[in-house]
């Protein structure tokens, strides 16, 4: 069975989530409702009022005039998209996520399952039967609400499109599953705009009054390959539920550049500080959202005259924003900067798997502090005969080392 967690108005569930002065109030992300520019989210109050992506700040304001706006903050919508990401890869490292929240569209072409600007995360619970991935399911929207106080939709299906057409129907905190013999009759009255089909192929099946995903199933397929071309055959299967019923995750990138250009040249040395620190936190974000570590890190520094390049390779691969602030406040510190910065750039290379990281298991004695880093309850759901332990020391000074402490059985 595939899975899939969708986290919708995912920038606006984030702000509202880190300030709780904006709790249910209509918010629109991106900027100042002057400004003549795209939004960025906005919350499910503002989309009843009519607002949708792709429109600008003021035509949202005209539609919602009493929302609330502020500018986006990307590396904290990252590291929120990464603690989703921390928490899932628990179940399964067969993971695909999406950042549909970063979709920039124009409003008519924005398909139905992204119109929410939702986080979007796949997961293959590799051939589990139903009866066995829908308590996995639960559990793992249970994780996610506990670890990051947001409000996951889950869908449950054979195949990733139905999944994730689940999910975008189902209410927050609910799951959506699809047994495997219902998932022609489930589609079949979705919209057609669940497709991403191309928008001349929309409006010639729009022409021909087709309007749904069983419509456009029904059409044989010979004749939509002619019509349509060759590229509509996946979109007819998936049409019919018969997309693939496996994740793929794409490949890692070989690396990850993040740059700030400045409105005016720069020479104060804090304003660059902390330049350099925004920079390092969305590096760090990308690499939370991906599960991954950087080792080769590069500073480009822009000036009104000339660029300076200076890099160097961490000792180990990294994924903190500290570490990289710290290298790249050295690097800074090699540059001779002697005109007006205008812009900063860095690339981190060498990107590999993240590797796992070893708690101490005496950090904190009252409250195991480190352990709740562990998702032990979808651990043991997960895997029903593992046995989880909590340490606690008895006798600090034993010249034994396994006689120093005992271990308690933890149960789910």
């Amino acid at each position: 069975m595939i899975a899939c967690l969708a986290i919708p108005y995912f920038a606006a569930a984030v702000e509202q989530r880190d300030d709780s002065a904006l709790g249910e109030r209509p918010l629109v992300v991106g900027g100042l409702p002057w400004e003549p520019r795209p939004l960025f989210g906005f919350s499910r109050e503002v989309a009843r009022q009519g607002v949708r992506p792709g429109m600008s700040l003021r035509l949202a304001h005209t539609l919602s005039p009493g929302a609330h706006f502020l500018p986006a903050a990307l590396p904290r919508y990252r590291a929120g998209a990464g603690q989703v990401l921390d928490t899932l890869a628990d179940f399964t490292p067969l993971l695909l996520p999406e950042h549909l929240w970063q979709q920039s569209v124009p409003a008519g072409q924005v398909l139905a399952h992204t119109r929410s600007l939702p986080a979007r995360y796949t997961l293959d619970l590799e051939g589990l039967p139903q009866r066995e991935a829908l308590p996995l399911a639960q559990e793992m929207g249970r994780a996610v609400r506990a670890q990051t106080a947001l409000a996951p939709a889950v869908g449950l299906a054979a195949d990733p499109f139905t999944a994730q057409v689940a999910a975008a129907l189902a209410r927050p905190h609910h799951l959506r599953p699809v047994p495997s013999e219902e998932t022609a009759p489930f589609l079949a009255e979705r919209p057609l705009s669940f497709l991403p089909l191309s928008r001349e192929s929309a409006r010639r099946l729009r022409l021909l009054g087709i309007r749904t995903l069983g419509q456009f199933a029904a059409l044989p397929l010979p004749s939509v390959q002619e019509q349509f071309g060759p590229e509509t055959v996946t979109l007819h299967r998936l049409a019919r539920g018969e997309g693939s019923a496996a994740i793929i995750p794409p490949p890692p990138i070989a690396e990850i550049a993040v740059a700030r250009a400045f409105q005016g040249p720069v020479v104060e040395r804090p304003r660059l500080v902390q330049a350099l620190a925004w920079l390092a936190a969305e590096v760090a974000g990308a690499l939370a959202t991906r599960g991954e570590a950087g080792r080769q890190l590069a500073l480009a520094v822009e000036t009104e005259t000339d660029t300076h390049n200076r890099s160097l390779r961490l000792r180990r691969p990294a994924t903190e924003a500290d570490t990289f602030t710290q290298a790249l406040e050295e690097l800074l510190a090699g540059v001779e900067v002697t005109a007006g910065v205008t812009a900063l750039s860095i690339t981190l290379g060498e990107l590999a798997p993240a590797a796992g990281r070893q708690l101490s298991l005496f950090k904190d004695l009252t409250g195991f502090g480190d352990l709740s880093e562990l998702n032990l309850s979808g651990l043991l759901t997960r895997h029903p005969g593992a046995r989880c332990y909590r340490p606690a020391l008895v006798d600090p000074d034993h010249p034994l080392p396994e006689c120093r402490f005992r271990l308690h059985p933890i149960t789910a």
